[in-house]
């Protein structure tokens, strides 16, 4: 035994001098095994549900995630890692998960008892588990390795304990007799060649139900380290502190209740009441803006989530927000926003509510990582629950809560390709799963993508929008010069009206807004170019500016009035874009009345440039303006029938996203390798004058890419680079721009 270290230590202690016995080899190993036998027990059933794996295959699966959580940590029994733990300034030349796997290969004759009879992918799953619980395998230290040599400390009395936690219950042989193991670092010394070999033994071609099993393993010990580590400083009992968070669900009068305090006493439509009654595990909603689309999906949910949980999932930090706000403000059930402003909009936002007593306390005990596990509704962007596929942190910890939730994703039409490919798979790979999708129009090409991903899954239920409100007359489009949309809003606001005008630039919003204020209009602009704090302010100001009755209004917004903005103007100018973003700036027009009093203009105007769309997603445009512009009122209903009707002989496929790390890379464990998301034209900074002031977040712009590229070689606080002070123009009204 190695006298240096007289107990082998699994994390760094908080006192040196007082090592807590959770924090030793043995404690946390055993704290690990108990949290993951907890989570295994209660998610197995789950398991069969969302992915509909059959019994057996549950029971292997279980025991895969228990015994990955025994073998973990074998390899932090190393002198590398222990020296670390005791010398912060020590570099270690190996992770200990690659030790773990290279010792699972040194037992491989004592544990190939327990794999006998069993399917191969149960040893993959527990291995893999094992070696990719902290996202970091293959070892980023393989190339460039702190010195020559390590010393395996098998020979260790802790080490034996660590084995004998679970080898009575595995059926296990006695442990043998064990001493010391000396690992050459050099790249002479074979570990590369090892761990090739266990590669080609292990990593073949599994499907589709195999890499749900492993890949689901792998998840569940990432979240039951994540317990091990976390709650035993902070609660007294934490398997059942997990019992009884991760057993909380929904009821079916809960939910229903929301969607009756929305409705304000009144009967649902009929196509709220069709939604809310359909059996399909895929519900596909085509409805326009302003139908109470959001309403009926919490019928869906009083129906599919009874005794699950939920996750509202939209396309932007700014609908999720006001989709929490504007429904679950005050619940009869804990509820949760998630996404990456989340704290600052619960601070900041008036029509939030305080976050729950259970989210409070997590995060007083700095449990944030488990933010989902308690709380069994969940508000959040898709890309929460989309980045599972690409390892995405967040989306991994959540996991014990996805598998037994069900899922809504509202505006699919405003996913990227990209996003919209990751649906896909996650429709095909939560195959038991009930999920409603809504939207406004749909591509035909996506739609078919749909109908032929949930095949499996017993197909597309579609329901359309109330067809009285669908089918009424409201808007009037034209296409229009500049001076002649000028003229129009002039006349609209001294007619005390509200103006919503939506241009696909920043620049050319400001550029409006100058020319507005020289001709003295009541004007307010909203981008997103601003500090996040007062993006807030500038998004409250436009909404509640077209609240006001006899007060006129001119809003000048970027294509964030998409979405986020539930407000109804009088006369919209819109620029070209897609059609389907055409459709959504429109339902910003005349929008409450289900048939409307009277007919509201809409005019459109060809910019520029088409930046920032591509070229592909503005084909059709023109045609479809010349279409629905004839001179004549056209309903919700035939502005989709026409974009359908331009678009049918469109012969672009969307395939769900081919390859994915959680599931398609299970003998690495990596992150960050690819986005859900396109890569785009922005970054994120913090204005050094702001430096302070504040949390990040708070102040952070999203800005165009600089032409010149001093940039890349500005400071970084976090993920935010800092422009130097009077790089950027600022003005919290107007927002910002380079020097």
């Amino acid at each position: 035994m190695d006298k240096r270290y007289k107990k082998l230590l699994a994390k760094r202690p908080i006192d040196q001098s007082q090592v807590r016995y959770e924090e030793t080899l043995v404690g946390h190993t055993e704290r690990v095994c108990g949290m993951a036998n907890t989570i295994a027990e209660m998610l197995a059933p789950r398991l069969s549900d969302a992915f509909e794996v059959n019994p057996d295959d549950c029971c292997y699966w279980k025991a895969a995630v228990i015994i990955g959580a025994w073998l973990h940590d074998w390899g932090k029994a190393n002198s590398h890692f222990q020296k670390m733990l005791r010398d912060p300034t020590f570099r270690q030349g190996i992770r200990h998960e690659t030790v773990s796997l290279l010792l699972s290969m040194e037992f491989e004759e004592w544990l190939g008892v327990y794999w006998e009879g069993k399917p191969s992918w149960v040893r993959c799953a527990t291995l893999f588990s094992a070696s990719g619980h902290h996202l970091k395998f293959p070892d980023p230290y393989r190339d460039e390795r702190t010195g020559t040599e390590v010393t395996i400390l098998t020979g260790h009395k802790d080490f034996s304990a660590v084995l004998e936690l679970e080898r009575a219950s595995l059926g296990l042989q006695p442990i043998p007799d064990l001493a010391n193991i000396k690992l050459s670092l050099l790249k002479s010394g074979k570990i590369s060649k090892r761990l090739n070999s266990l590669q080609r033994q292990l990593d073949h071609e599994f499907n589709d139900r195999e890499k749900i099993l492993i890949a689901a393993a792998k998840s569940v010990l990432m979240a039951a380290d994540l317990a091990g580590s976390a709650l035993p400083a902070k609660v007294e009992n934490p398997e059942e502190w997990i019992a009884d968070r991760l057993i909380r669900s929904l009821k079916s009068s809960e939910l229903k209740d929301i969607a009756d305090r929305r409705l304000r006493g009144k009967t649902p439509h009929q196509f709220q009441k069709e939604i809310g009654d359909t059996h399909s595990r895929t519900t596909l909603v085509e409805a326009g803006c302003g139908s109470g689309k959001t309403a009926a999906a919490y019928l869906w949910a009083s129906r599919h989530a009874d005794g699950k949980r939920l996750f509202f999932c939209y396309p932007t930090t700014g609908t999720a927000s006001e989709g929490f706000g504007g429904y679950l403000a005050d619940p009869d059930f804990d509820a949760i926003l998630i996404h990456s402003r989340s704290q600052v909009d619960y601070r900041l936002l008036e029509n939030l509510p305080n976050p729950s007593h259970e989210e409070s306390d997590l995060r007083a005990a700095r449990l944030e990582a488990m933010e989902t596990w308690p709380i069994p509704a969940v508000v959040c962007t898709a890309h929460t629950v989309l980045g599972l596929f690409e390892n995405v942190r967040r989306g991994l910890y959540a996991f014990p809560s996805l598998m037994q939730s069900v899922f809504i994703f509202d505006e699919i039409h405003a996913f990227s390709e990209r996003m919209f490919s990751y649906l896909l798979r996650f429709l095909k790979t939560f195959s038991g799963t009930p999920i409603l999708l809504m939207t406004a129009t749909l591509p035909p090409q996506r739609k078919q993508a749909l109908e032929k991903v949930v095949q499996s899954r017993g197909g597309l239920q579609i329901v359309k929008g109330p067809r009285q409100r669908e089918s009424s007359k409201r808007y009037l489009l034209e296409t229009a010069s500049l001076e002649q949309i000028w003229s129009e809003v002039l006349d609209c606001v001294s007619s005390k009206g509200k103006v919503l005008w939506v241009s696909n630039t920043v620049r050319r919003v400001m550029q409006n807004l100058d020319k507005a204020k020289s001709l003295g209009l009541p004007v307010e602009p909203y981008h997103s170019r601003y500090r996040y704090k007062d993006r807030l302010s500038r998004h409250r100001s436009v909404v509640d500016g077209f609240f006001l009755a006899d007060k006129p209004l001119l809003a000048l917004t970027t294509q964030v009035a998409e979405m986020s903005l539930d407000l109804s103007a009088d006369l919209l100018i819109a620029e070209y874009a897609p059609v389907p973003s055409l459709i959504q700036r429109l339902g910003r027009l005349n929008r409450y009345e289900e048939t409307p009093a009277k007919i509201a203009k809409a005019l459109v105007t060809k910019p520029e440039s088409i930046i920032p769309y591509s070229g592909e997603s503005m084909e059709g445009v023109e045609p479809w303006l010349d279409a629905v512009g004839d001179g004549e009122p056209k309903s919700q209903l035939e502005l989709a029938e026409a974009f359908l009707a331009l678009d049918s002989g469109c012969q672009i496929s969307v395939e769900p996203v081919a390859h994915c790390e959680w599931l398609d890379g299970l003998w690495q464990s990596l992150r960050d390798q690819r986005a859900i998301e396109e890569a785009g034209y922005i970054i994120e900074i913090i204005r050094e004058e702001d430096l302070g002031a504040g949390s990040n977040v708070e102040f952070a712009i999203p800005m165009p890419i600089p032409k010149n590229t001093d940039w890349k070689t500005w400071n970084r606080s976090g993920r935010y680079l800092i422009a130097p002070y009077g790089s950027i123009h600022y003005d919290s009204f107007r927002g910002a721009e380079w020097e």
